[in-house]
């Protein structure tokens, strides 16, 4: 519909909404009866309006057609007139004419085709019962409308358009589609003329060629006239003979020949169809059988619907009907199940969606998408499952410090989800306890590296002492500037313990008559300041008193007799609760296969070491929990030990620890927590607490009572730690 075209806005008591088509006669609008809102065609006389033969002719045929009510023919409802114009109002018709089906070459089945024709038989035949010639019988005046309804239009409406000619010259039909009798001016036009029509549109539908069609005018009429029909096997594959007498018959040149009556036709024409429709329809039967059967509901519903067209009642038909539509409307419900399966994969809840799709399945078995789909979720679920696996199994190796371990369940836990937030808050934690360890490692190298210091200087200090010990003074200066670099890097105790030894040396060497001309080395300590180790200079270090292994070997020197004055040591050393000042290379000297000495000296060796292996004896088995050190008598003085005039703890332990309580709490208490052992803090007369945890986490509690003059020392015993693990 063409509604760009100019239009009145209305005719008669008709609204125009728009053109449906422009010819030499007229103009055809389509209109809306505002009465009843019926759509309707109208059509306006608009060619040669004073023309008394066409008005007459215009008002008699659409009396005539008026008088028609036939479904295959198009319905007039009113005939009259605007602005001195007659208009005819129609039915309205939805649908194509049969000339547009016929240049679309849509393929419609044979028996179809038939069906249109017989319709147009059946049309006709009502008019020509009403002694009406429709005379125009062409594609263009055929529409088929919904359901494959034919209708005919354009009834007795004479057209000036294309080669028509009467017996008055003037044109009445379409040249392709006229009888030979309508070209011959003697004879007079019937119904048979409607008949040859309809069979050149049979041929043309059937071909999609005209019978007659010539190059020219004069070509097309002499083949009308002169030609036989041509065969329809020349144009189409297995065209049932029946067919072909029927298109011979109804092109005959002779009108006697033809058929007498459009019945006669729509006869012959519909006994064939029935034949092809029984073909056709087993054969939509078989096709929806076997689309039913694959479960293709789609084409199985068109092909159970032509099957119906065909023969509405059809028993098999019907039910295969009812098959589809139970089919589809499973299948819809198999979708939904699909679509809910689908949202249950997303929140991973695998149970519910496995449950899903199993009963999508037992609706629909062949369904490819549930299947498909049922497999991403068995793999999703062990997925995630695998997941869960690795992620219980970092968790254990963590709680269990198998950091390794958890790093490499983290790893593949996190290929399979990585943006899991349960992934990422363990590797938080695993980086936490990673760099955790990295600290304790670090930690431990340095109490490590403290240890070897600690041991080596110990050991250091244990040749001094063993060499002074044999007045040998100049070689116990050597052993401890072997270590200075050592006790640089050790607490100030060390460095006053260094001194204490070395301004020993010097005495020894100037008692004996040999003079030092040795200057002692400026010492750092790792928490003071620059000191001499043998020097005035610094009065705080030189007044500070000798360690029990220096008081030990203080008593030696400061006896004249020899057995004596190291049994008075040795008995010294046991009652101070000292155990780690004698190191070992001392107890091997001291035994009889290494020693030149006379009977009288082994005699008073054997009973030092006696008593210092009670002494130690007593330290390792009483209960370390209980230690408490009380006031101790300081060792004999001599002249080469200065006493110091503050009062003081000296904290010892085996082999060493960290001090990390003193109560009551004061200042110098608290310079001194994270001090390691052994450590000389001064402190003012009273009883302290003083905690202390050993190289295994071990902690240790002495109670320490300082005297109101100079000091007192604590000794605490601790397991020793696997220096083969320490070194690793």
């Amino acid at each position: 519909m063409n509604s760009s075209l100019p239009y009145p806005k209305r005719i008669g008591t008709y609204d125009i909404v728009g053109v449906i088509g422009r010819g030499g006669m007229g103009t055809v609008f389509k209109g809306i009866d505002p009465r009843i809102g019926r759509s309707v065609a109208i059509k306006v006389l608009t060619a040669a309006p004073d023309d008394p033969d066409l008005l007459q002719r215009f008002y008699r045929e659409a009396k005539y057609t008026g008088s028609l009510q036939h479904q295959n023919i198009v319905t007039v409802y009113e005939l009259g007139h605007e602005n001195g114009a007659p208009y005819l109002v129609m039915e309205y018709l939805e649908g194509v004419s049969l000339d547009a089906v016929i240049e679309s070459a849509k393929p419609l089945p044979l028996a179809e085709k038939l069906g249109i024709i017989v319709q147009v038989c059946t049309g006709l035949s009502y008019a020509h019962k009403r002694d009406l010639v429709h005379r125009d019988i062409k594609p263009a005046n055929i529409v088929i409308i919904e359901d494959s309804i034919a209708k005919i239009v354009d009834f007795g409406i004479a057209r000036l358009e294309g080669n028509r000619l009467t017996r008055t010259g003037r044109v009445v039909g379409s040249l392709n589609y006229m009888s030979p009798e309508q070209l011959d001016g003697g004879l007079e036009i019937d119904l048979r003329t409607d008949i040859y029509s309809t069979g050149v549109v049979l041929f043309q539908l059937l071909t999609g060629a005209l019978p007659f069609a010539g190059g020219t005018t004069a070509a097309t009429l002499r083949k009308i006239i002169q030609d036989p029909p041509p065969p329809l096997g020349s144009y189409i594959n297995d065209c049932p003979q029946e067919l072909e007498a029927i298109i011979q018959k109804s092109l005959a040149k002779n009108r006697d020949d033809r058929y007498a009556t459009a019945d006669d036709l729509a006869v012959d024409l519909g006994r064939l169809r029935e034949q092809l429709q029984s073909q056709l329809l087993s054969e939509y039967l078989r096709e929806a059988a076997n689309s039913l059967r694959s479960k293709d509901f789609g084409t199985a519903r068109q092909q159970a619907l032509q099957a119906l067209r065909i023969s509405p009642n059809n028993t098999e038909g019907n039910e295969l009907f009812r098959l589809i539509k139970h089919g589809q409307e499973q299948q819809q419900v198999a979708v939904q199940l699909q679509k809910k399966a689908e949202e249950a994969l997303h929140n991973k809840k695998f149970d519910q969606a496995l449950k899903f799709i199993d009963e999508g399945l037992r609706l629909d078995s062949n369904r490819t998408n549930l299947m498909h789909l049922r497999n991403a979720v068995l793999e999703a679920q062990s997925r995630v499952t695998k997941y869960r696996e690795l992620l219980e199994a970092g968790e254990a190796a963590l709680r269990l410090g198998d950091l390794n371990a958890a790093k490499q369940s983290l790893e593949d836990a996190f290929t399979l989800l990585p943006e899991d937030a349960a992934v990422k808050e363990l590797a938080t934690r695993i980086a936490a306890q990673i760099k955790k360890r990295a600290q304790e490692q670090e930690a431990r190298e340095a109490q490590r590296q403290f240890a070897l210091k600690v041991n080596t200087v110990e050991k250091a200090f244990a040749d001094a002492r063993m060499l002074l010990s044999l007045d040998q003074a100049a070689d116990a200066v050597q052993a401890i500037e072997k270590v200075s670099g050592e006790v640089s890097q050790l607490p100030a105790q060390w460095g006053e313990q260094t001194a204490v030894l070395l301004r020993e040396a010097q005495e020894r060497m100037a008692r004996v008559g040999r003079t030092s001309e040795f200057a002692p080395p400026v010492f750092r300590s790792a928490d003071s300041e620059p000191s001499n180790w043998g020097g005035s200079s610094h009065s705080e270090t030189a007044d500070l008193p000798a360690l029990n292994a220096t008081m030990f070997l203080g008593q030696k020197r400061a006896s004249n007799d020899k057995a004596g004055g190291f049994e008075n040591t040795r008995s010294s050393y046991a009652t101070s609760g000292q155990k780690s000042e004698i190191a070992p290379e001392l107890l091997e000297f001291l035994q009889p296969e290494n020693a030149n000495w006379t009977s009288r000296s082994t005699v008073w060796l054997g009973l030092a070491g006696a008593v210092f292996v009670i002494a130690v004896l007593w330290l390792i088995f009483r209960p370390a929990t209980s230690l408490q050190s009380q006031p101790q008598s300081q060792p004999p003085s001599t002249p080469s030990v200065v006493t110091s005039n503050y009062t003081y703890a000296e904290i010892n332990a085996e082999p060493w620890a960290v001090v990390k309580e003193i109560t009551p709490v004061s200042a110098e208490t608290q310079s001194a927590i994270g001090s390691p052992t052994p450590l000389r803090i001064k402190l003012a007369p009273g009883q302290y607490s003083v905690t202390l945890e050993g190289p295994n986490h071990e902690r240790k509690r002495a109670e320490i009572i300082v005297p109101t003059e100079g000091g007192v020392t604590s000794f605490v015993l601790f397991q020793k730690p696997d220096l083969q693990q320490l070194l690793k």
